[in-house]
């Protein structure tokens, strides 16, 4: 308590002078217009300064769940995209055999998708995996393809009730099969284990005319991606004289550092064919 008085009585003179020149400053303002516009200015110019930038604040926080609706509905809007397919197909098969020229129907309307998001990744790894917080409640199964708004990621490699563990292209047990676009030849993308946004596309047989900055896309050669999904672009390639296939270095379209909501892909018709497949090779 003492204190307390001592420090009153130390600056006693400056809060008197403070107070005093509140007082003198609020009779300014309310007496006088001019005075009045410019504080009134003033104060709006500075309280809207903090409005903007609580409102910014407050718009990145509100971005996560803003993301999220948007992931589920482009997410409902591909499966939607499909259905109509679908519909259009069955339509198709009653329309005269002159007019289907303009109704083709892709491979694609036998897909369809299921959001999720990523709760685990890994990318400094050798061997990298992602954890997704969809499973087998959610009609996720193993060997599902995963892609992300820009292309490829990976595989799904096992499934719980309500997680999924995938392979990510990141991995050197990780082979997807795709082809250049414009040249059309096929091979596998591979991860060399060292830079995540590059990859190696192999079995690319040397007459084949690769261009740099070329287009990556999955070859549909499988129940697991449909034909057309972007891996990435040729970034740099190599002949030698005594090699039959090229070294093609992939810059990846998937930047798998920042991932966040993915799309499992299921293939409708994927047990007729994998067992269909068995019994040849049997």
């Amino acid at each position: 308590m003492e204190n307390l008085i001592r420090f009153f009585q130390r600056f006693s003179a400056l809060m008197l002078f403070i107070v005093l020149e509140v007082i003198a400053i609020a009779l300014m303002v309310n007496y006088n217009n001019y005075h009045l516009s410019v504080f009134m200015n003033s104060s709006n110019v500075v309280t809207g300064g903090l409005y903007h930038a609580t409102s910014g604040v407050t718009e990145y926080f509100g971005l996560y769940g803003k993301n999220e609706k948007l992931s589920v509905e482009n997410t409902r809007l591909k499966n939607e995209n499909q259905n109509l397919r679908k519909q259009l197909a069955a339509l198709s098969s009653q329309v005269p055999k002159a007019a289907k020229a303009d109704t083709v129907v892709p491979v694609e309307e036998q897909y369809h998708y299921i959001p999720a998001k990523v709760i685990n990744n890994s990318v400094n790894h050798y061997q990298n995996y992602l954890t997704l917080n969809k499973g087998l409640r959610d009609g996720v199964r193993p060997d599902m393809g995963v892609v992300s708004a820009d292309g490829v990621v990976g595989i799904v490699m096992q499934a719980s009730d309500r997680y999924c563990v995938v392979l990510s292209m990141l991995n050197p047990n990780s082979r997807i099969s795709c082809r250049l676009e414009k040249c059309r030849n096929f091979g596998s993308l591979v991860w060399n284990g060292l830079d995540p946004r590059k990859g190696d596309l192999i079995e690319i047989p040397r007459h084949a005319e690769v261009q740099a900055g070329e287009k990556v896309i999955t070859s549909g050669f499988s129940s697991i991606f449909p034909e057309g999904i972007a891996v990435g672009t040729v970034k740099d390639f190599d002949l030698k004289p005594s090699d039959n296939f090229y070294d093609i270095e992939i810059e990846l379209a998937t930047d798998f550092r920042k991932l966040t909501y993915v799309n499992i892909i299921s293939y409708d018709h994927r047990a007729e064919m994998v067992s269909l497949e068995q019994q040849v090779e049997k």
